[in-house]
This record gives structure tokens, C-alpha cells and sequence, in this order.
């Protein structure tokens, strides 16, 4: 949703994004290290536009910086934000020592949003003239989002305490290693503006929510073998781990879509969407397990869907165990639907947790999945090595 936090939240991560920097030995063009600013963050769906760029040695002073989304909402205005450190390393690319972004307050109709201010060290900025994809993603040492709150008539709606992030340092062909965490946040439903789904959270047992989330990853930038983990957490209502392993997200894979990007710019979303479905098929997957833990969402869920039905959630977990079969038949593979049903029914008889495994025997490239949900949907739960299990 556009809303000011969300705006935030996608302008900040891009603005505050691999190496020590060197000493700097001349000044630096200062509207070159802008216009190259401006064009990164543009493949990256941003807009960048300043009033003034100022050029002390090494330095950058950017005024008036204002970050917008194409065809988005008002985007955020920054008074002030400093390059520090700033080395062209050739090729048009430049390390930035530090970006630091300062805190600000801004409101309107009745909103308010404050943040703490920011930091990113270490920053890559890749050149209009660079040959390696990997660096133009735009690569960092350390980031550090400060806290961020969001208030409307003087009540807090949302409050994030901040956000961290690292990478080890870049070499071509080199393996990436990833951390991030997003701390304590919460999120206030009182002024959503939507009546009906106020009162659905409420029923179900949630006016708040608070929660966090933490992230490792690593990335082999020479045969493309990526691997990332995500535990996301919401308090009194369960936990979300994700873990998957992809092959095949390569240096050459990455400059095809940068080059198609560039020579699709301007077509729709649609169009481009197709092309790059094309491209997602050199992708292999190796293994993928997202797993829920409990913490009381279940039973609020079947209470809540009880009490619409005029039963009780014992009634509920009964009309799900007995309509599971018939549905799952569809799948045409009766010991899979069997355990499936074995263990959605056990995870709703006693909550505690529900795994989701595609762990094939060797990676399983993309257009080979694609082609099978095509053309006979039920061979996937073999060929992705699928299983569900309850409360291991």
C-alpha cells in the first residue's frame, strides 16, 4: 500500500545501500557521481532528482533530494544527504566511502512520519560504462536504517526500531555473504481506513501486531548457487521460516536482464513480466521449505470461522478434515493426498507446526517445472519432491 511508511521503507532501502574505500586523491565530479546515482537507482524502479550537488574534495553534498516511484504517490524529500569519501575506481564507477542520510520529520493531512536518520559504508556505484552485472546491483559493506515512526492525530500507527544490514566484501567470482534484520516493529489497526477489515483483525483477536524478521543468505557470483533463510515473527500469532536454494542465478544471467530491462524500457509491465518469465527458466531449484510455528493464530483463525458458520471450532476441523480428501484427489496421487491430509489434520487437532518441503533428488531447472504444470500438473509432487508434515 502507498501509505507514508511504505514509502519510507522502499525509497530508504534503495538510497541506503563493498570495500574499504581508498583515499581519495583529487576531487571528484560531483554531477558525474550524481548522474550515476540517478541512473542505478533508476534500474532499480527509483526516480532520483536534486536540487543542487555540491563538491567538497571528496565529498558530496546532495540539497533537496527528493526519491518518487513511477506513478506512485508523493515520494520522500530529503533537505540534505552526504556522499562521503567518494574514489571514481574507472570505468565510470565509484566507491562512496558514506552515504549518511539525517533524520527528519515530515507531516500532512493529519500524518506524520519520523526518522531517526541512516547510514550505508561502503557503497558500489556502478558506471554506465561497467562490464561486471554483480557490481551494478549496487553493493554495500554495512547499512543502518534508524528508527522510523508513523502517527496520525497523535496516535502512533506504526513504529520500527530500525533496520541492519551487511555484506562481505565483493570480488568477481567471489561467493557473497548476506545478514540483514529488521528489529522490533509494531503496527497499531485503529486507523486503518478500511472499516471491514479493522473489524475482521478485531474479531479474530488482532487490533495490533507486533513482530520482527532476520535474513542470512549466500551467493556464489561465479556458477550462480544462491541460498537464503528468513524468520519472520509476529508476536502472539506464529512464526514464518522460509529457506530456499536456487542454481543457475549467474553473472551472465544478470546482464541478460539488465540488458533487457534497458531495451524494454518504456513497454508495459505485462511485456516485460513475459520476457523476464523467459529468462527465470535458466534458474534451477534446489530445495525450498517454508515451516509455520504456532503462536495462537490458529485456533483465533478457526474460532473466527466458527462463529461465521454458526459452529464451534471443533465443527470447523472436522468439515476440513472430511472436504480434504476430496479435494487433494485432484492431484491423482493417493499416498501424497493421503499424507497431506494426515497432516493439515494434525496441525489443526494441535497446532503446533506445518512444513511445506520441494526437495528433489538433484536441482530441478525452472522450464522443466514450467513445462510440467503445463502439461501434467500432478508429476510435479515427484519431480519437485514434495512433502507436508505436522508438528515434527
Amino acid at each position: 500500500m502507498p501509505s507514508s511508511h511504505t514509502t519510507f521503507m522502499s525509497t530508504t532501502a534503495a538510497v541506503l545501500l563493498l570495500a574499504l574505500t581508498p583515499q581519495a586523491l583529487a576531487d571528484v565530479d560531483g554531477d558525474a557521481v550524481f548522474d550515476a546515482l540517478a541512473a542505478q537507482m533508476k534500474r532499480q524502479g527509483l526516480e532520483l532528482s536534486s536540487d543542487s550537488v555540491e563538491t567538497r574534495g571528496d565529498d558530496v553534498a546532495l540539497r533537496n533530494l527528493e526519491i518518487t516511484v513511477p506513478e506512485g504517490d508523493d515520494g520522500i524529500r530529503l533537505d540534505r544527504i552526504l556522499l562521503e569519501d567518494v574514489t571514481e575506481i574507472g570505468n565510470g564507477s565509484y566507491l562512496i566511502g558514506r552515504i549518511a542520510v539525517p533524520g527528519f520529520t515530515q507531516a500532512h493531512d493529519g500524518w506524520s512520519v519520523g526518522f531517526e536518520g541512516g547510514h550505508v559504508e561502503g557503497y558500489y556505484l556502478g558506471g554506465a560504462d561497467g562490464t561486471d552485472p554483480v557490481a551494478a546491483l549496487g553493493l554495500y559493506r554495512s547499512m543502518e536504517v534508524g528508527a522510523v515512526e508513523v502517527a496520525t492525530n497523535g496516535n502512533t500507527v506504526f513504529r520500527l526500531a530500525g533496520i541492519t544490514s551487511s555484506m562481505s566484501p565483493y570480488k568477481p567470482g567471489a561467493t557473497l555473504d548476506m545478514t540483514g534484520e529488521v528489529k522490533d516493529f509494531f503496527i497499531d489497526f485503529a486507523e486503518f481506513p478500511s472499516p471491514e477489515f479493522r473489524n475482521t483483525l478485531a474479531e479474530i483477536g488482532y487490533t495490533e501486531l507486533s513482530g520482527r524478521m532476520t535474513g542470512t543468505g549466500t551467493w556464489d557470483t561465479n556458477n550462480g548457487d544462491m541460498a537464503l533463510q528468513q524468520n519472520f515473527v509476529l508476536d502472539d500469532a506464529a512464526q514464518l521460516n522460509v529457506e530456499f536454494e536456487i542454481g543457475g542465478y549467474t553473472p551472465q544471467l544478470l546482464t541478460a536482464i539488465q540488458e533487457m530491462q534497458k531495451s524494454m524500457e518504456g513497454q508495459s509491465e505485462e511485456a516485460m513480466g513475459f520476457a523476464m518469465l523467459g529468462l527465470m527458466q535458466q534458474l534451477e531449484i534446489g530445495r525450498i521449505s517454508i515451516e509455520i510455528i504456532d503462536d495462537s493464530a490458529t485456533n483465533r483463525l478457526l474460532d473466527f470461522a466458527a462463529k461465521k458458520q454458526g459452529t464451534n471450532r471443533e465443527g470447523v476441523v472436522a468439515m476440513a478434515k472430511g472436504t480434504l480428501p476430496f479435494a487433494l484427489a485432484q492431484l491423482q496421487n493417493p499416498e501424497f493426498a493421503a499424507k497431506v491430509t494426515a497432516a493439515i489434520g494434525s496441525f489443526l487437532d494441535e497446532p503446533g507446526s506445518l512444513s511445506i518441503v520441494a526437495a528433489p533428488p538433484a536441482p530441478v531447472p525452472v522450464a522443466q517445472i514450467m513445462g510440467s504444470a503445463m502439461s501434467t500438473p500432478q508429476s510435479l509432487i515427484n519431480v519437485l519432491g514434495l512433502n507436508v508434515s505436522a508438528n515434527d
